[in-house]
């Protein structure tokens, strides 16, 4: 899965000046990306939300040129009217960083259109999701979060289980060893029975010496790739070219196994 930010402030590749020079330049490096992930505002910690009305306006640069390209569309969104927006204009899957919705209206989207959802788990909101984030025991509590979710997936929405994906949202709303305890344990998420995002790619707790998320190429894919070796299904990444490469190695390794 390729990233697609269409920010100026998300914190690794925002930009104020997204046109059609910028569509070219991303989408030359997200070509070979099964699925490329469009979002039109930040979920870094400590960003704020925009208006429903901003969001839809940067997303609507990329419906103009959305023709010319073959990959399959995720809609990074929270909000039910962008989702809504997104889907209308050929949008396959909803990537929804709340887990559902408010009320699980994203949920009833996913529902209604007929596509895959995306759940993640986040403690708190990006505003806030990183001050004193606690929990009771990490692992126990995020696969009860899906469990809870999964059932009103299936229950009350009657998604089949090729539209339920889950995320357990390595940075949001953890520390750093808890993000490294989930790429730890993943085995115990795949005992939930679905897909498995997960999202690494250049996010503060590689970091090495302090460094900057433009230097966190290699620690990036290393992670990327233990996580693959360790089941997650989907990688969403910065770097679509390497980290493919990469993943064609840890095939290599699956398969003797």
């Amino acid at each position: 899965m390729g990233i697609l930010n269409m920010t100026p402030d998300s914190f690794y590749d925002g930009n104020k000046n997204i046109n059609t020079s910028f569509f070219k330049k991303k989408l030359k490096f997200l070509k070979n990306s099964d699925i490329i992930d469009v979002g039109a505002e930040s979920s870094r910690p400590y960003s704020s939300p925009i208006s429903i009305k901003d969001e839809i306006k940067r997303l609507s640069l990329f419906i103009k040129i959305k023709a010319s390209i073959d990959n399959i569309l995720s809609i990074d969104s929270y909000k039910y009217d962008v989702i809504k927006y997104a889907l209308d204009n050929g949008f396959h899957i909803i990537n929804d960083i709340t887990g559902g919705g408010r009320d699980n209206s994203n949920i009833k989207l996913a529902a209604e259109y007929g596509v895959p959802i995306i759940i993640m788990h986040m403690q708190g909101n990006p505003q806030n999701m990183q001050v004193n984030s606690k929990y009771d025991n990490l692992i126990d509590n995020i696969i009860n979060f899906f469990e809870v979710k999964i059932n009103i997936m299936k229950n009350e929405y009657n998604l089949t289980d090729d539209q339920i994906i889950i995320d357990p949202g390595i940075g949001f709303g953890k520390s750093k060893n808890d993000n490294y305890m989930i790429i730890d344990c993943l085995d115990r998420f795949k005992s939930l029975g679905f897909p498995i995002v997960i999202g690494i790619s250049r996010k503060s707790f590689l970091s090495i010496d302090d460094d900057t998320p433009n230097d966190r190429m290699e620690s990036t894919l290393i992670a990327q790739s233990i996580a693959a070796y360790n089941g997650a299904n989907c990688i969403r990444t910065h770097d679509v070219n390497e980290a493919y490469d990469s993943l064609r190695i840890i095939d290599r390794f699956k398969k003797e196994l």
